[in-house]
């Protein structure tokens, strides 16, 4: 193929200098030969052995030394010039986002262990698809938001699996036997309040209201999970919903949508709907399947009724088809700087100069540098070194990276870890201002500055959770952060940032656990208050799998007044006045440390440092980015070398034509 070259017309303007410096040095050279002495009967002189044997020497010398000189400034000058080549790069796209969107009644779930696990098994193969889960019963929960972190969803879908598992237990064991808990028999009663205690944990997300509003809210639960998909207007993917339920609703009233009307938003918004109907077809639920099935249909999608394992293989089945007809082959074509070919070509030629010299320096015993001037011998050594310096730089290839160009990030995982405790109110942050309301900014100022990451989101205060695993859209972090409010003063039982050591260490091995070259960053987000009497545990075994990020901190020495809605300022009983949180800077240094990071003291407004350290973020990206071979983001500077070669070895040239020494 043949060279192609960024800037052709330096390759141009460099051959016709050189031309132009080769002419110019041959005429002053005619000139100088003009002036000098001519002798005669110089026959016998040049018969001699000795005079022969070093007229070959000296015509070999010439060639050789002008094959050089030629080659190396050729070869500097096309570096000057950047060759490329235009490569074209093709990868597999996989636009698809999957929502499990379960009816959690009791008629609905009991028994769908092997369903839930089947559907486990499918998230196993996927690559590059977004896989989510909504639960409904009177009100609906975002179990888990579409994510790439399977490990993730897997360990949902098994905590999943074993509620239905225990529904179904206790539905055969305790609510069809007994028709009040006191009736239960006393051996049998730690196994009920462990189903209860199970049960809860899942159900109390899922039936705020019931006693007003009823259960089985059939159709808003699948328009809860419809407005669940990130950029449902904008972003173009295929949406695919596995609706599991017995569409038996049993309101209070009547319902704010029905499954019809959210069947057609479905369709209005190209959103598939895969019906998956638990119960055994009987003449009582006829009426519902025959309605389902139509709703379902009605989106482009399809119903199964889980009568057995074949269908479940059918509707696992049709997932699949529909995932792999979705995927695509991205063509990306670019152009790639290729200068290690003139490289090696420079490389040939300054080698051969090398031994040239070496070679004559060995002839002359070193009389040729001792009979120059000190003038010229400083000369000679400055030329030699930065003609060095050049070479090395042209080897060693830098490159800087270019803030100003658009730097996908899509090779780091990003995990903010917030404190969310009542202290992150206090209104000392800006003037008057609650910490919160730095935190939400910083987050979303990360978030701008690191675009094609995956970001996750874990809030601490009593315990820790989970809110968003990591996702590569930036909205359902921001909606998840929007809303983030005070925890519930009842059960507030103090602050310590000691619960979020085991959540955190989960988030960074599911990070390394992803495929590809991923860097996991972490911002670390508190005041730095201990107040439940613990001491600080150590993070430094989580410090090798910290790549970069901050420990950001918010409040100040003086403190800040916190304002609980419906209670007013919190009171110091012991003082009789207005509670203060401090800023505990002392704890935040002492966790940066332990994972290596910068502690960042967060003000209002811009901050240099924190630019600082999301600059560094994208270097690491880029060099990580570079080590799989793209280059996106870097600005190439070899050439600039390669053009400062140039010039001192045309000097070189110009200075052995006048003289004589070549050509």
């Amino acid at each position: 193929m043949a060279l192609k070259f960024v800037y052709p017309g330096v390759l141009l303007l460099g051959l016709a200098i050189t031309a132009g410096v080769g002419l110019a040095a041959l005429l002053l050279r005619r000139k100088s030969d003009r002036r000098g002495v001519r002798a005669a009967n110089t026959q016998r002189f040049r018969a001699l052995p000795v005079y022969k044997r070093k007229r070959r020497w000296s015509i070999a010398y010439r060639i050789l030394l002008s094959l050089g000189l030629i080659v190396s400034l050729a070869a500097a000058i096309a570096l000057a010039a950047r060759p490329y080549r235009r490569s074209t790069a093709k990868e597999t796209v996989n636009h698809n986002d999957i929502f499990l969107c379960m009816d959690l009644s009791a008629s609905s779930c009991t028994g769908l262990s092997g369903f839930v696990d089947g559907f486990r098994g499918l998230v196993s193969e996927l690559e590059g698809d977004q896989v989510g889960v909504c639960l409904f019963n009177t009100s609906s929960q975002q179990y888990v938001p579409v994510t790439e972190d399977y490990a993730f969803v897997s360990q949902r879908l098994e905590e999943l699996a074993a509620y239905c598992d225990a529904a179904g237990e206790f539905q055969t064991t305790y609510a069809d036997q007994y028709q009040y808990a006191s009736e239960i028999p006393r051996e049998q009663r730690a196994r009920y309040n462990e189903l209860n205690e199970m049960l809860y944990a899942f159900d109390r997300g899922v039936t705020a209201g019931y006693e007003k509003k009823g259960t089985s809210a059939i159709g808003e639960g699948l328009a809860a999970c419809l407005f669940s998909f990130p950029e449902l207007e904008t972003q173009q993917r295929n949406r695919i919903i596995i609706f599991v339920t017995d569409n038996q609703p049993e309101y209070i009233g009547e319902p704010l949508t029905t499954l019809e009307e959210v069947a057609e938003m479905c369709a209005y918004d190209h959103v598939k709907v895969y019906g998956v109907y638990p119960a055994a077809e009987t003449e009582e639920n006829a009426q519902a399947r025959a309605q389902m099935k139509t709703a379902v249909e009605s989106t482009g999608g399809a119903f199964f009724q889980l009568d057995g394992g074949a269908a479940m293989e059918q509707l696992l089945s049709a997932i699949r088809s529909e995932v792999q007809m979705e995927s695509e082959t991205a063509v990306s074509i670019r152009n790639e700087d290729t200068p290690e070919l003139m490289t090696l070509v420079l490389l040939g030629g300054i080698a051969l100069l090398l031994a040239l010299l070496i070679l004559l320096l060995i002839k002359t015993g070193w009389r040729m540098l001792r009979g120059w001037p000190a003038r010229r011998r400083r000369i000679a050594l400055g030329a030699a070194t930065a003609a060095a310096a050049c070479i090395a730089l042209i080897i060693i290839r830098p490159t800087r990276l270019d803030l100003n160009k658009e730097i996908c990030t899509d090779n780091l995982d990003v995990c903010f870890a917030v404190d969310t405790t009542i202290s992150m109110w206090a209104e000392d942050y800006n003037a008057g201002q609650e910490r919160m309301a730095g935190v939400k900014q910083d987050i979303a100022r990360i978030m701008e500055a690191l675009p094609g990451s995956s970001f996750s989101l874990v809030r601490f205060d009593n315990g820790a959770q989970v809110l968003v695993p990591y996702v590569r859209g930036v909205a359902v972090v921001e909606d998840t952060v929007s809303h983030i409010t005070l925890p519930s003063y009842n059960t507030a039982e103090g602050s310590t940032i000691n619960a979020v050591h085991d959540t955190l260490a989960a988030m960074i091995r599911a990070s390394k656990g992803r495929s590809g070259m991923r860097k996991t960053i972490v911002f670390l987000m508190s005041d730095g208050e201990i107040t439940d009497g613990s001491e600080l545990m150590r993070f430094s075994d989580l410090a090798e799998g910290v790549d970069d990020g901050a420990v950001l901190g918010y409040g100040t020495a003086a403190g800040g007044r916190m304002n609980y809605p419906g209670r007013g300022y919190l009171q110091d009983t012991a003082r009789k006045a207005d509670a203060l949180s401090i800023l505990d800077e002392e704890n935040l240094r002492a966790v940066a440390g332990d994972l290596g990071l910068n502690y960042i003291h967060q003000q209002a407004g811009g901050n240099l440092t924190l630019n600082q350290i999301l600059n560094r973020i994208r270097r690491l990206s880029v060099r990580t980015a570079q080590q799989e071979g793209d280059r996106t983001g870097v600005v190439e500077t070899y050439y600039y070398f390669a053009a400062l070669l140039a010039l001192i070895l045309l000097a070189g040239l110009f200075r052995l034509i006048r003289r004589g020494n070549i050509l």
